[in-house]
């Protein structure tokens, strides 16, 4: 049996390209073969060599992952952080196992994973993000975020506040000194999820000194992420429905390879 390797991948990805066999010998082709991905970045966040100063792009945060496939697609496009939102209320949530799964194809790819939580017991947190083998915990809901001071000795935390549609801020952290203890602060519209965004021209966001800064999310699309990140200047970004495909849960390496286009051009 003969076996031809080429690259291929879709139109629209000029960076996005999987190997792939032909088989020649048709009654010798495997029906469910896999191929074996090669998890190279390109275009990667570049720093400043200021220490002080933001990197040039900003950290990107893709969320609502459901599958490794997903996961691969939107890391080797340049995604840091792969969400997934391990909350049974969600259209886009996945179970532990799957979770597991996403969370090695994010590693295999250089990005970190991260479990997304809405209101669930300290139990239930420590429980799924443990059998899910997530990196970062973010905590959604009053229920979830109160936990902060349990979690936040042993696990890597983003913490959301939310922002209403005025651009004004809805919630904070219980104490300003746990800033300097948390990872990253979120920044989301009133209704995490929804894929709607806020005021960005009006909105003001405290002095934050977390470890790593602040994630603008709440409706970016590729239509609309530059105009946000040259509005407020966030040291990371998060989508999530902004490059999903039609069925909203699935995402689309059309808008994932367009979105990362936009945002660095």
């Amino acid at each position: 049996m003969k076996v031809i390797w080429y690259e291929m991948g879709p139109p629209c990805l000029t960076n996005w390209a999987q190997t792939l066999p032909i088989y020649h010998n048709k009654a010798s082709s495997p029906q469910n073969l896999k191929p074996k991905i090669s998890c190279t970045k390109t275009n990667q966040t570049i720093i400043s060599s200021n220490p002080n100063s933001k990197p040039l792009t900003p950290i990107i945060k893709m969320c609502g992952i459901t599958s490794p496939e997903d996961a691969e697609s939107a890391a080797r496009a340049g995604a840091s952080l792969i969400g997934m939102i391990l909350w049974p209320g969600s259209k886009r949530s996945v179970t532990p196992k799957v979770a597991q799964e996403i969370s090695k194809a994010a590693r295999v790819c250089g990005a970190r994973p991260v479990g997304v939580f809405v209101d669930d017991d300290l139990d239930t947190v420590l429980r799924v993000s443990e059998a899910s083998d997530v990196e970062f915990v973010q905590l959604h809901g009053d229920e979830t975020r109160a936990l902060l001071p349990k979690l936040i000795r042993k696990n890597k935390i983003i913490y959301v506040l939310h922002a209403n549609e005025a651009g004004n801020l809805m919630n904070n952290l219980p104490c300003e000194d746990y800033y300097s203890l948390v990872d990253w602060v979120l920044v989301d519209s009133a209704k995490g999820g929804s894929g709607k965004g806020f005021n960005w021209k009006e909105f003001k966001l405290p002095t934050v000194k977390s470890k790593n800064g602040w994630l603008l999310a709440g409706g970016l699309h590729p239509g609309n992420v530059k105009e946000a990140v040259s509005i407020l200047q966030p040291d990371g970004v998060d989508v999530s429905s902004g490059i999903c495909g039609q069925d909203g849960i699935n995402k689309d390496r059309c808008k994932i390879e367009k979105f990362m286009s936009n945002l660095r051009s």
